[in-house]
């Protein structure tokens, strides 16, 4: 099993994310010895929310371009809103992407998005939320989303939807999976 975690930090203090870190694992063996492959990132340094530098082959085709450039802002982008981060230098937080294939044809049709929380660098991590995102007619859009406030500002509604519904739909497009 493939399956990309994402951890942010707010490094400069001021209550935001300010990188975001992309780590794609391959599950080998028993919990705790996944093997990363490849990683990428993206700073805010303003603030703003917004992405101003990236780096990072997100498509794995063995070389960085545009398309990498323009999929990783908007993962970053998006992630920055869920306000699900780390102060300082801390690890703890992270969101576990991964897409499941129930229909086995090839084409993922659930993504699941999972919020884990723990403390320091251990493997002891507690799932504090999921949503999911799916393609229920096997045509490779998400058409559904099952979430709760994602992006942790008190209410449960439309932008909730569309943020699972953009971080899993851009996920796919990694192809990792």
């Amino acid at each position: 099993m493939r399956y990309l975690k994402v951890t942010a930090q707010d490094r400069t203090g001021n209550g935001r994310a300010d990188s975001v870190l992309l780590e794609f694992y391959e599950q080998v063996g028993r919990p705790g010895e996944d093997r990363l492959v490849n990683k990428a990132f993206a700073v805010d340094f303003d603030a703003d929310g917004k992405v101003d530098y990236k780096m990072g082959d997100v498509t794995h085709n063995g070389k960085e371009n545009s398309a990498d450039q323009r999929l990783l802002y908007r993962f970053a982008n998006n992630y920055l809103k869920l306000r699900w981060f780390n102060r300082g230098a801390a690890w703890g937080r992270y969101l576990k992407v991964i897409a499941e294939d129930f229909h086995d044809d090839g084409a993922p049709n659930v993504v699941r998005l999972q919020l884990h929380e723990g403390s320091g660098m251990t493997s002891e991590r507690t799932l504090s939320a999921w949503h999911a995102a799916f393609d229920s007619n096997n045509d490779g859009e998400i058409d559904a989303s099952v979430q709760g406030d994602v992006n942790h500002d008190g209410l449960i509604d439309k932008a909730d939807e569309k943020l699972v519904r953009v971080l899993a739909a851009t996920y796919l497009k990694f192809r990792w999976y």
